[in-house]
Formats: structure tokens, sequence, C-alpha cells
């Protein structure tokens, strides 16, 4: 009878039997004992989550600091703060202010805790961003002053806002001095943090009650805290204030009349600031050893019973499966004869069923199906041969070149050549393998094409070390990395562009870059038309079937223009063409 049972109902039965009633028995056992062991685990985890608090602030006070450190190189901003009131109205002015708009502009949106921005130059100029608000700041300028150019944070303070009223916020205050003369300052910047906002970013998961995390200064006035009223005042248990700082341990206890807390601080590097974890202890769990000897033996039993029901579950059922796999290895291996004994109703007998009725109809499709595949297979043959031979194209040409510079049209006939020499690579005896040394003469055949389109609005150069000439590559990995920088890092530039590429080995790997000047190129086209990330994402396609995990194709972070690198493994004999190619579809990239 049990056999005749379907599948899910002998395993619901054996489970239940052999180890549901087992486990709810000695888990009710020890439940007691456990729970206290439990709660002193969940605090210890609070803590761990706390401290992630603080690191996320940290990255915030960082990425809030670099914003800064940004303005005193970007052209844009030193325009707008070297800029007198009369010079206002000139285009250099205007474009850069449209450049600052558009920087800011990211930052507010990409970032909810930053609630507005103001610039002002030594010469008056001023620019205003974000939330539109008023406040004695006089303080902050005398504080970014004495720094001289260096960074000055504000504790938690309230402003005036047209759109929300009072509110709290902490700003960042920096004088911005002359490249050129490095103590004469050129300007201001001020950048307001809203503080709910910010709290609720660096806060983490805190939820459940078992503790709570808050930043104050080191005389005790709170920045951040759950407790927007607290924020901006100094913290009432001046007793605890004292002990974190005072204690040169990073985890303090600390009890009051009612409980016992573990409070856990950390001085934030560059700044006057402390963050601190507060976690109500509770009681200290004793008696240990005793859940450990249950739970052991608890683990014991159930391994034993759990034996027992997985060898009757094997017997009556996995021997089952197992004879199944081998009939179907049968099947894989070309034997149609391969047949599964069924004499059971259960989900494993359907299975068998199954399985010998899709062998009948696989044989039934191969007879029905296979002519007519060969003939579809001719067709298409056919079709191919009937395509326009590219040795046709290459030999049309070459005949081209030679009429050219028989008229004396030389430069016409140069270009000529190089696009025939072009050809001749892209074709390459129909070998998708090809010499490093190839794949740099191709490209450079590409460029003196586009340097002949653009004139001297283009400067290349093109080096790689000797040793690694004559190592293979799939052919065509630069070009559309250099097509990106030309069609869209160079776009709508007033310089000169310019494109260096470089290859040299690292250990067994081949690394070449491709750097230019130019203004960038979005690496994937939001429109989902074959912009520039259609490109990228074939050639990432292409070195991940080519090479596996060892051909990478990645941006790096450049102040100025796109630098984007290929990985690859360091090959000196050709290897088998493994991956098919077919008609068109790497040559358009």
């Amino acid at each position: 009878m049990f056999r005749q049972w379907g599948l899910k109902k002998q395993f619901a039965t054996v489970f239940l039997v052999l180890i549901t009633l087992p486990t709810m028995f000695f888990g009710a056992l020890i439940y007691y004992q456990t729970t206290k062991a439990f709660k002193q685990q969940a605090a210890d985890h609070t803590i761990g989550r706390l401290e992630t608090s603080e690191e996320t602030l940290t990255s915030v006070i960082r990425n809030v600091e670099n914003m800064t450190s940004f303005m005193i190189y970007d052209e844009n901003f030193r325009t707008f703060f070297s800029s007198s009131k009369s010079e206002m109205t000139s285009e250099v002015y205007k474009r850069a202010e449209e450049g600052i708009k558009g920087y800011f502009t990211f930052q507010l949106t990409s970032f909810d805790y930053i609630d507005s921005i103001m610039l002002e130059s030594a010469s008056g100029n001023k620019l205003h961003f974000g939330n539109p608000v008023t406040a004695d700041e006089a303080v902050l300028d005398q504080a970014a002053t004495k720094k001289g150019g260096g960074l000055s944070w504000s504790g938690s303070y309230q402003v005036d806002s047209d759109w929300e009223g009072k509110k709290q916020v902490i700003s960042l205050s920096r004088e911005i001095n002359d490249l050129n003369h490095i103590t004469e300052p050129i300007g201001r910047v001020r950048i307001r943090l809203d503080q709910a906002d910010l709290y609720q970013t660096v806060k983490g998961d805190t939820a459940g009650g078992q503790g709570y995390f808050f930043v104050m200064t080191d005389q005790g006035d709170v920045v951040l805290h759950p407790d927007e009223n607290m924020v901006g005042k100094p913290f009432p248990d001046q007793t605890l204030i004292d002990r974190i700082i005072a204690s040169s341990q990073r985890s303090i206890s600390y009890e009051t009349k009612d409980n016992r807390y573990l409070v856990v601080k950390k001085k934030i590097d560059g700044m006057n600031w402390f963050s601190v974890a507060v976690v109500n202890q509770g009681e200290v769990v004793q008696e240990l050893y005793n859940v450990r000897s249950l739970l052991v033996d608890m683990i014991l039993l159930l391994l034993l019973l759990g034996t027992v029901a997985f060898a009757g579950f094997y017997f009556f059922n996995i021997r089952r499966i197992l004879e199944l796999t081998e009939q179907t290895k049968q099947l894989e291996n070309g034997d149609f004869n391969a047949n599964v004994p069924v004499n059971t109703n259960d989900e494993i007998g359907k299975l068998g069923m199954r399985f010998n009725q899709m062998v009948k109809t696989i044989q039934t499709y191969i007879n029905q199906e296979y002519k007519l595949k060969i003939k579809q297979k001719e067709s298409e043959l056919q079709a191919m041969q009937n395509q326009i031979d590219p040795h046709f194209l290459y030999n049309t040409l070459d005949m081209i070149r030679w009429t050219a510079r028989l008229e004396n049209a030389m430069e016409t006939g140069h270009l000529i050549e190089q696009l025939s020499k072009m050809f001749r690579m892209n074709l390459n005896k129909g070998n998708m393998w090809v010499k490093l040394d190839e794949e740099f003469a191709y490209i450079r055949h590409y460029l003196e094409l586009q340097k002949s389109r653009m004139g001297s609005r283009l400067r290349y150069s093109i080096f790689y070390e000797a040793d690694i000439g004559g190592a293979y590559s799939i052919k065509q990995i630069l070009q559309p990395l250099v097509e990106n920088s030309i069609r869209h890092g160079f776009k709508n530039v007033s310089y000169q562009g310019e494109l260096r590429i470089r290859g040299y080995r690292q250990e067994n790997q081949i690394l070449i870059d491709v750097v230019d000047n130019g203004a960038g190129f979005q690496s994937y086209d939001e429109t989902g038309n074959e912009g520039s990330g259609f490109a990228l994402n074939q050639l990432h396609e292409r070195l991940l079937l080519a090479f596996g995990e060892e051909g990478k194709i990645k941006q790096i972070p450049s102040r100025n223009g796109t630098w984007m690198q290929v990985k690859l493994p360091l090959l000196n004999k050709r290897p088998e063409q493994k991956i098919k190619k077919e008609p068109g579809d790497w040559n358009d990239v």
C-alpha cells in the first residue's frame, strides 16, 4: 500500500514520523534555555548592524568632501571663482555656469541627504542650488577662513527654508584657493546636509528596539539622533558623554538605575565627531554548557533517525530515479532502445512512463523530419554560395587603387590602399584568431582612414611591447573602442582629440589600454538602440566566449576623457576556433 502512495505522501509520512515529531519534542525541551542565549546573540548582532551605520556615515562625509576637492581642479568651477562681475556675461562664464548647474543637479538628485549648495566667488558672484534657506552662518565663514582651504564641518544648526520652514542641517564649508597661488582664496563653497535625511541614510537596520545609533561632537552636542528634538543640543546624560570622550576602549559598559547598556563608540577620522551605538544588554546568560550538551544530543539523535529515514527513502524511491538516470544516459548516447521498467503508480512511475513515451516520440520525429532538415541545410548552403564573394570586393578595391595612381590621384590611392588592407586583414582566410601584430596594424589602417576624414582634429599613437606581438587574440577587439572614442568622445569638442593605444604584458596576461581625452561616452545606450553600449556588449560577449573569465573589458576611472582596458590571456599558439561566426556578426560593430 505504501508503495502505491504518491511521492509527496511517502516523503511527508517518513519525515513526520522520524524527523518532525522528535524535533518538536527536543525543541520544546530546550526552548527555555536557548531563548536566553539567543537574546545575547541578538544583542551582538544588533551591535554589528549599528557599526555599519558608522561606516555609511564616513562614506557620506568622504563623498561630500570629494565634491569640494573636485571644485578645486575642475575648469568650470575655476572659471566661476576667478571671473569678475564684468565677465559674467561672457560665453566662457555662461558655459561654466551651465556645467556647474549640471553637476550639482546630478548630485542633488542622486543623494537625498544633500539639502542645498552655495558658491561664492571672491568678486562677489553667488550661485545657490537646492533648498532655498536663510541662516546666520557668519561663524561658519570665519571657521572656513581660519582653515585656509581646509575642510570645516559644522555641528547641527537651524535654518529657515522657503519650502519646509525651520529645519536642522549640517554643513561643510571650504575656501577654494587659486591653483597658481595656493594661499590666495578665490571663493567659498558650503554644502548643507539635511539632518533627518542623513540620519535615515546612515542609521541602517536598527529595527527591533534593541539599540539605537547617534552622532555627537567632542563637546557633547548631538549632530544626528533618532529623536529630532535632541539634535543641536547637548546630550542630556553628561556622565555617559564624559565616559565616551575619556575612554580609550571602543566598547564600554554603562549602567543606569534600571538597565545595563553596551556602548560602542568610534571617533570619525579627521573630524571632532563621535559615532555611538547603544544596546541594552539585559541579563547575562549563565549555564550555556547545559544548552550546548542538549543541542549535541539532539543533533546526534536526529542524524541517526535521518539516516534510517533516508535509507528507506533511497530503497523505495532514489534507486528508481538512478535507474531512470542510467536509461537517460543511454538515450543521450544514441541508444533508442532505452526503456524504464514501471511497476508503481506514483510520481516516479509516471515519470518512467513519460520517459518511455518520449523515446518513442523522438524516434518518430527523427524518421519524419530527418530528410526535411537535410534539404533545408542544402538550401541554406546554396544561398550562402550565391552571396557576393568578399575576395571580389578586395580585388576590385585593389584595381581602383591602381587606377587612381595612374590618374595621379595619390591621396585617393593611399586611402583606398588603407581600406583594401583592412579588408584583407578582416578576411584573414576565414580565421577568427590573429596575432596582435596584425590587430595593431589593422587599427592603424583604421585610424589613418579616420585621420584623413578628421584632419588635424585627431592625433593618435600606438605602442606595444615587442614580446606580445606574436601572441594570439580574436580579431577586431580594438576597433569598437576606438570607434566609440571618435564617435562619442570627440563629438562636439573644440580641441584636438588625442587617442593613445598601448599594449603590455603583466605576468601571464596582456593588457591593452585605449585612452582618449574626449568628453566621455556612455557604456550603455539608454534608448536600447545599437549605440556605444551595443558595440561594447558585443565585444564583451566575444571575449567571454573566446577566453572565458580571463577575457575582460572594463572602464578605468580617468580625470579627463575615457580609459578602456582589455585584458587577455597570453596565448603563444593559435587556439582552436571555438566561436561560431555567423555572416555579418562582428564586422559591423
